[in-house]
């Protein structure tokens, strides 16, 4: 069972400032919904700049409600930790996790499976930027884009999704499925792609005791994928 990590002062202190289960579900929902608008706005640019612009601009957007509202600051500055510590068997829990991540979604061939068995229903396309726009997204984009969905899906979705649900399969199996359809825009087959990576991602994240590793992971997919 995927347990909190063990209380220090710092975070019984974190704990005593829990905000409601409105407040956490409200914040989630505000997050996820911060990123609608520029998703639409993508569907119309056929150009990488402003693709990326919209992109970059809804994903801050989305962090900000997470600083903005005290819900998303409980979340964010809640303490964490490696469960078995960064001299111990910590790393290498975490290369296991990230290594079974980034092979579990590179070296089978989900994509082309899922494309194959499924009816084409992309709403949109991932302009490919070149040049200098191609180093920039492939980097800081990225790594916002992986800082972002990690943030909301999994460390914020696991404690909005907690005040409501009893069981850690179900709080998995939820946000798995409330981050697959936040890629409707990607059709059927990035909908199901994306759901499994929720399914893996969740218990990164509870098992490692830290948010870090997934963002890490998360990271490593979408890099191999776009170089």
């Amino acid at each position: 069972m995927m347990e909190d990590q063990a209380a220090s002062p710092s975070r019984a202190a974190v704990a005593m400032d829990r905000p409601g289960r409105a407040a956490l579900l409200l914040c989630f929902a505000l997050a996820i919904l911060a990123m609608v608008p520029t998703q639409l706005i993508r569907l119309s640019q056929d150009e990488p700049l402003p693709w990326l612009m919209a992109d970059y601009a809804g994903r801050l957007l989305a962090l900000c409600v997470l600083l903005a509202l005290a819900a998303g600051r409980w979340c964010l500055r809640r303490p964490e930790r490696l469960r078995a510590g960064l001299l111990e068997l910590g790393l290498l829990h975490v290369g296991l996790w990230v290594g079974g991540i980034v092979l579990l979604f590179h070296a089978t061939p989900l994509d082309d499976l899922l494309i194959r068995i499924l009816p084409q229903s992309v709403l949109g396309e991932y302009p490919r930027p070149t040049g200098w726009l191609y180093v920039v997204d492939l980097t800081l984009g990225m790594a916002l884009v992986a800082v972002h969905e990690e943030l909301v899906f999994r460390k914020l979705g696991y404690h909005a999704l907690k005040s409501v649900l009893r069981s850690e399969l179900a709080i998995v199996i939820v946000s798995a499925l409330i981050f697959g359809l936040y890629h409707w825009w990607r059709g059927a087959p990035g909908i199901i792609g994306a759901t499994l990576y929720g399914l893996v991602a969740m218990p990164c994240y509870r098992l490692t005791g830290s948010i870090w590793p997934a963002i890490f992971a998360h990271f490593l997919v979408d890099y191999i994928a776009f170089i």
